[in-house]
């Protein structure tokens, strides 16, 4: 899908939302069933180096790592966060992806709103410029408007974690991404 081209009746987060290869569909449901669930509070194990975290929406363990640092940008990218971290590729992965999960300063995980983190197509620990061109780009091409990047990307909640803002907070954070 070409969302650089100009038109003058989309604009180009508009043109990038409504892509829908049949190759893109198919590895989104990849991403969707490969990608371990967000955990409820931030595993604090990761801060210091890679952790296994167990899974139990797939029983399986998973290696996380800490996604919080400078690198990350999260004041930006991700600016009611506090934590992230993102899943590692496994032997079995069966896509390129990492599940992408963020926490307050409670270490509640992050389940909606601005703060909230999304599955990335491309991990990282594969390529750090494709996971720019395909995961940082199209927030970029939605002028950093949340509400309309989540849409095509939602934050995971695999593991029904308290809803996180609260709903106040929420649409205050709603309110706000039209108005920008």
């Amino acid at each position: 899908c070409d969302v650089g081209s100009s038109s003058l009746d989309t604009d180009s987060c508009e043109r990038w939302m409504n892509c829908k290869s049949e190759f893109l569909k198919k590895y989104m449901s990849k991403v969707a069933n490969d990608l371990p669930s967000c955990p409820c509070f931030y595993p604090t194990e990761v801060a210091y180096s890679t952790a296994d975290v167990h899974d139990a929406t797939t029983r399986r363990n998973f290696r996380w790592k800490d996604a919080s640092g400078p690198k990350e940008k999260l004041e930006i990218y991700k600016p009611t966060a506090r934590y992230c971290i993102r899943s590692m590729l496994t032997l079995e992965s069966t896509t390129l992806a990492a599940q992408h999960c963020c926490y307050d300063d409670s270490m509640k995980l992050i389940t909606r709103g601005k703060g909230a983190g999304t599955p990335n197509l491309i991990s990282t620990e594969f390529s750090a410029d494709l996971h720019y061109k395909v995961d940082i780009l199209p927030w970029i091409i939605c002028k950093g408007d949340w509400s309309r990047y989540n849409q095509a990307r939602p934050p995971n909640n695999g593991q029904k974690c308290a809803e996180n803002p609260q709903d106040e907070d929420y649409y205050k954070q709603f309110e706000e991404a039209r108005e920008f």
